[in-house]
């Protein structure tokens, strides 16, 4: 019988997971498909075959295609992961599962920050985690306030449009962007998130590079994807500094009776007359973008 939903949890040598599943299975019910992708030694492996779980080895590297590989090969019908280090609160699973089942969303993430315990996250994390939500937010106009979580739920049917992708290098935000550029209703549950009891970190050595990583793939799509938001945003901008500095030089003129910014007044024309290419550019790009997608299908 197919389970309601399966569970894919990526893990080296946490042993936060052993109570993770069992936490899982009495929220969820014993008939959860509960997937472990591991990447450890075979000692560690044996342990966890002993749990009940379904365990897969990866051979690769990345969270990312652990979770792909684990969804790959789960049989529920709703979709979801949860990070194994025992930070996320995995009632967020049955919220979202919830919510998924109700048919109000395709992907819902699980919004860690109204629900810090002490010290559980270091503030430039949470600054970073704050700057790279809200950029998300505003390009692809999707209320998510923690686009690096690691827990979320998804449709199967969601799942399908992307399980053939290649995932890069950016965690959950990974399946965040590739389901909000196909039009996915996202939504947040909030969860509560503890301080890591054993261990380290093992996502990634430089937490600064990968922010940085993540911010470039969450533009680089959507430049693939919508470039009219991306050069007509862009187009925007320069046109307005190009304005500003126009009106300050006409400004002058009708202060003084002379037209003395000669310089800045042709830097005001170049500017707007590159917002305005600019802005041309995302329309024709987007246009050949859309004539593309008719034709695929």
């Amino acid at each position: 019988m197919k389970p309601e939903i399966s569970v894919v949890i990526p893990t080296i040598d946490e042993e936060s997971v052993f109570q993770l599943v069992k936490d899982i299975r009495r929220l969820l019910g014993n008939g959860t498909e509960i997937i472990i992708v591991d990447k450890s030694g075979n000692a560690y492996f044996r342990r966890l075959q002993k749990t009940g779980a379904r365990v897969i080895r990866q051979r690769d590297r990345g969270v990312e295609r652990a979770i792909m590989m684990g969804l790959r090969a789960a049989r529920g019908n709703v979709l979801a992961s949860i990070d194994a280090d025992g930070t996320h609160d995995p009632a967020g699973l049955k919220d979202g599962f919830r919510l998924v089942k109700e048919g109000k969303a395709d992907l819902v993430l699980g919004n860690r920050m109204g629900h810090l315990e002490r010290g559980s996250m270091s503030w430039y994390i949470i600054i970073g985690n704050s700057i790279l939500s809200w950029l998300f937010r505003v390009l692809y106009k999707t209320e998510v306030h923690d686009v690096l979580t690691g827990l979320f739920v998804t449709k199967r049917s969601a799942f399908n449009e992307i399980r053939n992708i290649e995932p890069y290098r950016a965690g959950i935000a990974f399946f965040a962007i590739e389901l909000a550029r196909r039009g996915c209703d996202i939504k947040e549950v909030g969860i509560k998130y503890y301080r890591r009891r054993y261990g380290s970190s093992k996502l990634t050595r430089s937490k600064f590079v990968y922010g940085i990583n993540v911010a470039s793939h969450i533009i680089r799509q959507l430049r693939d994807y919508s470039p009219l938001a991306i050069f007509g945003g862009l187009g925007v901008i320069v046109i307005i500094i190009g304005l500003i500095l126009g009106l300050n030089v006409f400004y002058d003129f009708l202060r003084t009776g002379r037209f003395a910014e000669t310089g800045r007044a042709l830097i005001a024309f170049f500017m707007v007359m590159l917002g305005f290419l600019f802005w041309i550019s995302g329309l024709i790009l987007d246009l050949l973008l859309e004539i593309e997608r008719k034709i695929g299908r």
